[in-house]
């Protein structure tokens, strides 16, 4: 994905393969929260910084969900340089990626 398309607070997407010979999608959520944020990890690239959804609604969350050991465990930042940013879709490049896996290799054996 081009970074100058991403919004912060908007919701994108990961999607790789669990398994090496079937298209059996494992999709990741995170929401973008902006890019550089820590001045002292700026690297020889643009990092772009995303945040567990369970984290970054964690005050609205608490309200509905009364046990605290949900929210124990929860990842931090997600950080992505800009070279791999071709892992990261938005809504529509997700619903494209996964409409075309019937059509992968091995996809009559996983579906």
């Amino acid at each position: 994905m081009k970074p100058e398309n991403f919004e912060i607070g908007k919701v994108y997407f990961e999607g790789s393969f669990l398994h090496p010979e079937y298209p059996i999608p494992e999709v990741e959520t995170w929401i973008y929260v902006g890019m550089n944020l820590f001045e002292e990890e700026v690297e020889e690239e643009n990092a772009y910084f995303f945040i567990n959804p369970q984290k970054y609604y964690e005050d609205d969350l608490k309200v509905a969900i009364q046990d605290e050991s949900f929210f124990e465990d929860i990842d931090g930042y997600y950080v992505v340089n800009e070279s791999d940013l071709d892992a990261i879709m938005d809504i529509d490049a997700l619903a494209a990626w996964l409409s075309g896996l019937k059509a992968a290799e091995n996809a009559g054996k996983a579906f």
